[in-house]
């Protein structure tokens, strides 16, 4: 369950937190709870007094650090210090940089009531000083004695150009920040709804099932070049316009009008893996890393500067759906820090090297068709790369053409198949009934 956020002002600031005796199911709950919240609005940490319950209790989640802090107590602060910026889910519209001590050691309780003891360094030590602080009514303005060194802004204006499942993560966390008072998502745009499914049935995209469950505005044009649509958004006036995974080209026109640029959130290590399907590139290619772009858009093919970027490791048994989901949750909180630095002139966009640069298609259906008694060698790979889409698949048992005898066979990964009409099953299983079927890998 989300739970609403106290603002600085809040009545609860002025109250004694208490230390938790026993950790019951409503202890738990209340933390799951914070979970929940803690995700939608792709903050780092979150204190129970930030959400009105009077407990010293604070959960973190940022990297390798996803913890429950109960009755944390901090036992030593180390000498050195560093200054960096911060926010806070209870302060929006404000940033100021903070002095703390890089390193700090800290005794709590777990979830299951263990005593723990935890040694933090640099941003990590950072984030449980910030929570620790809520517990004791601080917020991190309280620690900024020139109070003309924060910076105040109105909410930021968005407009959202995105589709499948990787944009619909990011636009929930931007839509957190709504919530918390960050920004105002003024426009949601996707494509038009298609057919799926055995019915045929016309789907919204995932992009538009959520603007829809969140009642937020949203379009869904044929063309991008409608003159309508160019001056629908320059009515709106948007700061930013923010895509992930749109699926066409935007026009120069719409890209001029946002304040401060539009952005880019790619799932590659730019220039490598500019185009449509870079994260299935990656699977197919046995690459062994890739990562996350936040670029400034222009009318060509993501070659704009590049603002941000992250790197991770690609999982052995990865899919192009699990790498998408990975890599949309690291572009989520990424983004965030992006349009603040931009929308304060602190952050200057680098050239990418075009000579380095690589490309990647639009995956079609008959893409992932494959001849059963000539299979690629490199299968395995290619079944994860086009998991879901666009899927692994042959005719059974006439793998040449569709006859009225033959079957479509999906390919799955985990050494899973399926039979049209059927449901999913092992290979082995597969190949016990069907004796005829041998796939020479």
């Amino acid at each position: 369950m989300i739970l609403p956020l106290a603002n600085r002002s809040d009545p609860i600031w002025k109250q004694k937190f208490s230390n938790i005796l026993t950790v019951t199911p409503e202890i738990k709950k209340l933390a799951a709870d914070m979970k929940e919240t803690l995700e939608l609005t792709s903050g780092v940490g979150l204190a129970a007094p930030q959400v009105k319950a009077p407990f010293r209790l604070f959960v973190v989640n940022y990297g390798a650090l996803k913890e429950v802090f109960i009755n944390p107590k901090i036992i030593r602060y180390g000498k050195q210090t560093d200054l960096l910026e911060e926010g806070c889910l209870s302060a929006p519209g404000t940033r100021g940089q903070v002095s703390r001590p890089i390193e700090t050691e800290i005794e709590y309780l777990d979830l299951k009531g263990r005593k723990k003891r935890a040694r933090l360094t640099g941003y990590y030590a950072r984030i449980v000083q910030h929570e620790y602080d809520h517990l004791s009514s601080t917020l991190y303005l309280d620690r900024i004695r020139d109070k003309s060194e924060i910076h105040t802004y109105k909410p930021i204006k968005i407009v959202y150009f995105g589709t499948p499942i990787f944009g619909a993560i990011i636009l929930k966390t931007l839509y957190g920040q709504q919530l918390v008072g960050e920004y105002s998502i003024q426009l949601i745009v996707s494509v038009p709804d298609k057919p799926a499914g055995r019915g045929k049935q016309l789907t919204p995209s995932p992009v538009k099932q959520l603007a829809e469950e969140f009642k937020l505005p949203v379009v869904t044009p044929n063309s991008l070049k409608n003159p309508k649509l160019a001056s629908q958004l320059k009515k709106l006036a948007p700061d930013f316009i923010v895509l992930a995974s749109y699926g066409k080209i935007i026009p120069k026109k719409i890209l001029d009008l946002p304040k401060y640029g539009a952005v880019n959130i790619h799932p590659s290590l730019l220039p490598k893996y500019r185009g449509a399907s870079p994260i299935s590139a990656a699977i197919l290619n046995g690459d062994k890393y890739t990562g996350l772009t936040i670029m400034k858009m222009n009318e060509k093919l993501d070659e704009g500067d590049i603002l941000a970027s992250v790197r991770i490791r690609i999982s052995k048994n990865e899919t192009a759906r699990s790498l998408s989901i990975k890599l949309a949750h690291v572009g989520s909180k990424l983004i965030h820090h992006v349009l603040h630095l931009v929308y304060q002139g602190k952050i200057k966009p680098q050239p990418q090297d075009h000579k380095k640069a690589t490309y990647t298609k639009i995956l079609k259906k008959e893409d992932g068709f494959i001849n059963w008694r000539r299979p690629p060698k490199n299968l395995e790979r290619v079944i994860r790369a086009y998991h879901p889409w666009p899927g692994v698949w042959t005719y059974y048992p006439n793998s040449k053409a569709k006859t009225q005898k033959s079957k479509i066979l999906k390919l799955l990964p985990h050494n899973m198949v399926q039979l049209e009409g059927k449901e999913p099953i092992t290979l082995k299983e597969f190949t016990a009934g069907h004796k005829d079927f041998n796939l020479n890998r």
